[in-house]
């Protein structure tokens, strides 16, 4: 059976994960999970509520490998049908980043598929599954016997709303602008935009009720960073070139994203008098189009060339 999770949707994970398990007949149901996607945290997170639920039905001792060609999967086989001291099911996992686990690794698990060991389930982490993938023999019938979960991974416009859901779980909330800031800044990188998510949620706020705001963001992606992309913009036009310019570089070298800099310049250059607000702002514009590829140029370069415009 072929199950697919949205994660613009993850509070439907528990009960898709409950039927699919309520329609498969016999004991199987419980012991043949398998987790594909091509994005690598969506595939964790998918892959921690099948282990939760697994978790549920009594399967608490979990034992994980990552087979390479030097893999004895013969041994391991072994130990799958040895009892265990410590817990009276157990959990196994394989991590196949190619999802071909070889001639004897194929042979193992398609004999594992015909007789599962006792008190014993087994997870797999599998990429994306292609045809030509999900038609090699042990992998269709894992398909026919037990479950496999296809992650889709949103299209990159969707990222806001994924952002949202994860901070309303957190007891969190942002606006809209926030919201495109963050997507922007991660551009599709699920696993930084979670450890951001996750230092937001244990930074201490002012109000926690209120939306989090495009600043307050700003400020907390900077602050974990040697060169504060907030500060730079800040101080702009109030220290020398050459200060400016290191820090820019700085922020270059540590991977600070392009999009949160020119966001917070242009916060900043909105405080300066007009006759600098104005060119500085349009400057940013242009700026911003070469961040995402509309317009040629060296983004980079072109803010270079706005902080020694700026620069007392």
């Amino acid at each position: 059976m072929q199950i697919r999770f949205d994660p613009l949707r993850p509070e439907a994970y528990p009960g898709l994960i409950s039927a699919a398990a309520g329609r498969l007949a016999g004991a199987k149901a419980a012991l043949l999970w398998a987790v594909s996607g091509d994005d690598p945290y969506l595939q964790i997170e998918a892959a921690n509520q099948v282990r939760h639920w697994l978790q549920g039905q009594g399967y608490n001792e979990r034992i994980s490998e990552t087979p390479d060609r030097f893999f004895r999967w013969r041994d391991w086989f072994g130990q799958t049908q040895s009892g265990s001291l410590f817990s009276s099911q157990r959990l196994f996992e394989l991590r196949l980043p190619t999802g071909r686990p070889g001639l004897e690794g194929a042979k193992v698990l398609a004999q594992w598929i015909a007789s599962p060991p006792e008190a014993t389930a087994l997870l797999v982490h599998l990429p994306r599954l292609d045809k030509k993938l999900a038609a090699t023999q042990w992998l269709a019938k894992w398909i026919d016997e037990g479950v496999v979960v296809t992650v889709e991974t949103p299209r990159p416009e969707l990222m806001s709303s994924w952002i949202e859901k994860r901070l309303q779980a957190k007891g969190l909330k942002a606006n809209r602008e926030a919201l495109a800031l963050m997507a922007s800044q991660f551009e599709g990188n699920y696993s930084a935009a979670h450890q951001e998510l996750e230092k937001l949620a244990a930074s201490p706020r002012a109000n926690p009720d209120a939306a989090l705001t495009p600043e307050e963001l700003a400020q907390a992606i900077s602050n974990h960073a040697r060169y504060n992309a907030f500060q730079f913009a800040q101080q702009i036009s109030t220290v020398g070139a050459a200060r400016s310019l290191r820090v820019l570089r700085g922020l270059q070298e540590e991977g600070e994203p392009l999009p949160l800099i020119v966001w917070a310049c242009a916060q900043a250059c909105r405080r300066l008098p007009e006759n600098k607000s104005g060119p500085a702002l349009q400057r940013l514009s242009r700026i911003d189009t070469m961040t995402k590829g509309i317009a040629p140029g060296d983004p980079w370069s072109e803010l270079e060339r706005l902080v020694l415009t700026l620069a007392p």
